[in-house]
């Protein structure tokens, strides 16, 4: 008689399960950029940064192999091990979408380096892959902190976007309108954008066009609204000219942001004053042997059924 042993298959992590434990180990919940990643501040003579070029020319895994980076950078900075390049490529893998490769992962991070949004060293452990600044020009820190200063003000990305796939699902011009829209609506202030096709592109180093296809991918999607408001114009045919306001919506407006960010914010407000209860209980000096004595005697006498002195 022959025994079969049936072996159960492995339960491997899904792209969707790796994506989520990114977004965990975060500690917030989702992706900080700074606004010089798609726009330089108006002190500099030409306002545009590195997105623009990475729209015009294709580079759409490099967009979101960046973004990703700066999502797990806040715990991967700690590990002692570096990620491998097939986690990389299946946290960008989705059901619908392309499939990555390692050797995709590899092509882009030397894309990304090319442009000075990474540096790599290679480690007996491992390729060390750390984000440079969203502008390319400075080692990465965590942006915010300098108030007032441009080079250091971000803007967010909810889970959302990783978590329903929109870094896949949008087309690279909607990813990008996607970011431009965010990066300009995040003061609670500036809910929506005035944009037109023409100077938008010049603002952000995009042609007319591709912002033209971006609107058209959000608006498809339901991600943005726009609204129109007609005001005077003395030089045109009709007297009056048309502008477009645009606001994202759902996860992505800024309410939505806002509120993530005061939750975030709230959570670790708790965890330090738990933490520093807990250093304070751990670090109390014990008794003094006198006053631990007296104790024990007094425990004793009550127990005897005695009045203690």
């Amino acid at each position: 008689m022959t025994l079969t042993v049936s072996i159960p298959e492995p339960v491997t992590a899904s792209p969707a399960d790796t994506r989520v434990e990114f977004l965990k180990r975060s500690g917030r919940g989702y992706t900080v950029v700074r606004h010089i990643f798609r726009q330089l501040p108006d002190t500099c003579p030409n306002r545009v940064s590195v997105l623009g070029p990475m729209v015009t020319e294709r580079k759409r895994r490099s967009v979101q192999l960046y973004l990703l980076l700066l999502t797990a950078w806040p715990w991967l900075e700690r590990e002692e091990e570096p990620l491998q390049a097939l986690v990389w490529a299946r946290a960008l893998t989705t059901g619908t979408g392309r499939i990555w490769k390692p050797s995709q992962v590899s092509a882009v991070w030397t894309d990304l380096e090319s442009r000075g949004l990474i540096s790599r060293r290679r480690l007996s452990r491992g390729l060390v892959v750390e984000p440079r600044r969203e502008d390319g020009q400075e080692p990465y820190t965590s942006p915010g902190g300098k108030k007032n200063d441009r080079f250091e003000s971000y803007f967010t990305l909810p889970a959302e976007f990783w978590t329903e796939e929109w870094f896949e699902t949008l087309t690279l011009p909607g990813v990008a309108m996607l970011l431009i829209i965010a990066g300009e609506t995040s003061d609670p202030d500036h809910r929506e954008v005035w944009l037109t096709n023409e100077h938008a592109g010049g603002w952000y180093g995009i042609s007319p066009r591709s912002v033209e296809a971006g609107i058209r991918d959000l608006a498809t999607h339901g991600l943005v609204d726009e609204r129109t408001e007609w005001t005077k114009a003395p030089l045109s045919p009709v007297g009056a000219t048309k502008r477009h306001w645009y606001s994202l919506t759902g996860a992505f407006s800024t309410e939505s942001r806002l509120a993530e960010q005061a939750r975030a914010q709230d959570e670790v407000a708790a965890r330090k004053k738990t933490d520093a209860a807990t250093s304070e209980t751990l670090s109390e000096p014990p008794a003094p042997k006198r006053a631990r004595r007296r104790q024990r005697a007094m425990s004793d006498a009550v127990t005897d059924g005695q009045t203690p002195q």
